[in-house]
């Protein structure tokens, strides 16, 4: 009996200390990078600052660099990626994978509030 409580601890003792993730310092550990929706501005994980692909990833672009002015969830914002992404929607000349992704975001911030705060109207300069 103790040849095998000798046994189950050395073996669960080799597997506590073969996980890479004790080996090794959590700040050492890759983090994978938050999924982008589209392109390299539309949805999370926008920090690389590349440069739009398209249309579409040029409205999430600017859309995001207002969110940095104004504030996230600033109406001004939210209106200026509506308009840009109906246009999207409406235009021939842009493949149908990227209108369909431009009608997700219309219909994502069709349903978001937005939120004015007094300070955000005096930066925009709207009463």
């Amino acid at each position: 009996m103790s040849l095998l409580r000798c046994l189950a601890t050395s073996l669960c003792l080799i597997l506590f200390l073969s996980n890479p993730a004790l080996a090794a310092p959590s700040d050492v550990l890759a983090k994978p990078a938050p999924p982008l929706f589209h392109g390299n501005w539309c949805g999370a994980g926008d920090a690389n600052r590349a440069a739009p692909i398209d249309a579409l990833d040029a409205a999430c672009r600017a859309h995001d660099l207002c969110y940095e002015r104004l504030g996230r969830s600033a109406c001004e914002c939210d209106r200026a990626i509506l308009k840009a992404t109906a246009s999207i929607v409406r235009s021939p000349r842009i493949p149908e994978t990227v209108r369909s992704k431009a009608a997700t975001v219309n219909s994502l911030f069709s349903a978001a509030l937005c939120t004015e705060t007094p300070r955000m109207r005096s930066w925009t300069g709207k009463r």
